[in-house]
C-alpha cells in the first residue's frame, strides 16, 4: 500500500469532515463542469477526484449523500460518455461497494448493472467486429489488425477502451468477491454475467424449448468470440485453484490478458452436479473457486481499488 495515499486519504478525510458543505460542494460540481470542462479528460478527472473522497472516509459516512451520488452520476450518463469517463464511474461504483452498505444501495444497482452491461455488449461487437464485414470508415479506424508470434491475428482495440473493459472486469470481480450473504441483491443480476449451469451437458428434447433461444451469460458470450478470433490460447494461469478477487492488474495492452479471469469465471460458478455431468473432452478445466474470508477479500479490495487511484508517475 502507498504511504502517500494513506496521507492524502487521511487529510481529504480530515478537510472534508470539518469543513461541513465541502462534500456536497465537490459533488455538486459536476453539473456546472459538465457544460464547463471542454474535455472528457477534466471530467473523467473530476469524478476520480469524487471517487476519491467517498474513499477516504469510513463506511456509510456519505450514505446520506447516496441521492446526491446517484443524481451525478446519472447526470454522467445523460450527456454522453467516452471510454475514459466510463470507466472512472466503474472506479466509482467499486468505491461504493466498499463504503455504502448493501441496504443502502438498492437504488443504485440497476445503474451499475446497466452500465456493465452495455460495456459487455460493447466489448462483444468489438470482438466480433472483423467477423462481420466493414460497415464504415470510422468502424474500421477504430481498430486495426496485427500478428502475434504465433501467427494470431489479434485485434488492436484501442487503449481508452482496453481501460474501459478492465475496469468493468473489474467492477464485477469486486461484486464477486463479497460473500453472497453480504451482497445479496447482486445475486438477482449475477446469472447474467456468469454461468451457473452447464447447460452442454443437457440434452433438450422437450418441444416447449424448441422454439426458445438459449440466454447465455455475458461471460460466455465473450470468451466465445474470444476463442474463435484467437483460438486456444496458452495461459501460464490455468491453474486448479483460484481465490477471488481474481484480478490484481493496473493496466493491459491487450484484450487477451483478460483471458484467464473470462475462463476462470467461465465455469466458477456452475453448480457441482453441472461439473460432474461434463465428461466432454472440449469442455474447459475444472477450478477450484474460493470466495475466502471476508476480511482478506475487504483487504485486497482496498488495495486494489487504493492502487487505481494512484497516478503512474513514470515518464
Amino acid at each position: 500500500m502507498d504511504t502517500s495515499c494513506i496521507h492524502w486519504r487521511s487529510i481529504i478525510d480530515h478537510f472534508l469532515t470539518h469543513e461541513k458543505t465541502m462534500f456536497k460542494d465537490l459533488m455538486n460540481m459536476q453539473s456546472s463542469s459538465l457544460k464547463l470542462f471542454p474535455s472528457f479528460e477534466q471530467k473523467a478527472m473530476l469524478l476520480k477526484r469524487q471517487a476519491f473522497a467517498v474513499f477516504s472516509g469510513e463506511t456509510d459516512q456519505y450514505h446520506l449523500y447516496l441521492p446526491l451520488i446517484q443524481e451525478r452520476l446519472t447526470d454522467n450518463l445523460r450527456v454522453g460518455q467516452t471510454s475514459i469517463v466510463a470507466a472512472q464511474m466503474f472506479l466509482f461504483f467499486r468505491v461504493l461497494l466498499l463504503r455504502i452498505s448493501p441496504q443502502h444501495l438498492t437504488s443504485l444497482w440497476p445503474i451499475m448493472v446497466t452500465e456493465l452491461i452495455q460495456t459487455f455488449i460493447q466489448l462483444e461487437e468489438d470482438l466480433a467486429e472483423e467477423e462481420e464485414p466493414v460497415k464504415s470508415n470510422s468502424k474500421l479506424s477504430k481498430q486495426k489488425a496485427f500478428g502475434d508470434d504465433n501467427g494470431h491475428l489479434l485485434s488492436d482495440i484501442q487503449q481508452n477502451e482496453l481501460t474501459l473493459y478492465l475496469s468493468a472486469c473489474k467492477f464485477l470481480d469486486t461484486a464477486l468477491s463479497f460473500p453472497p450473504d453480504k451482497m445479496q441483491l447482486f445475486q438477482m443480476y449475477r446469472w447474467a454475467f456468469v454461468p451457473e449451469v452447464d447447460t452442454q451437458t443437457y440434452n433438450i428434447t422437450s418441444d416447449l424449448m424448441e422454439n426458445h433461444q438459449e440466454y447465455k451469460p455475458h461471460i460466455v458470450r465473450i470468451m466465445d468470440l474470444l476463442m474463435q478470433k484467437y483460438g486456444e490460447l496458452n495461459t501460464s494461469e490455468r491453474t486448479s485453484k483460484y481465490e477471488f478477487p481474481l484480478l490484481d492488474l493496473h493496466s493491459i495492452s491487450n484484450i487477451t490478458q483478460l483471458v484467464p479471469f473470462f475462463r476462470i469465471l467461465s465455469c466458477a460458478f456452475k453448480t457441482e452436479s453441472s461439473r460432474h455431468l461434463n465428461t466432454h473432452s472440449s469442455a474447459p478445466p475444472k477450478t477450484d473457486c474460493s470466495i475466502g474470508s471476508s476480511t482478506r477479500n475487504l483487504k485486497l479490495l482496498e488495495d486494489y481499488v487504493e492502487r487505481d487511484f494512484i497516478e503512474n508517475m513514470e515518464t
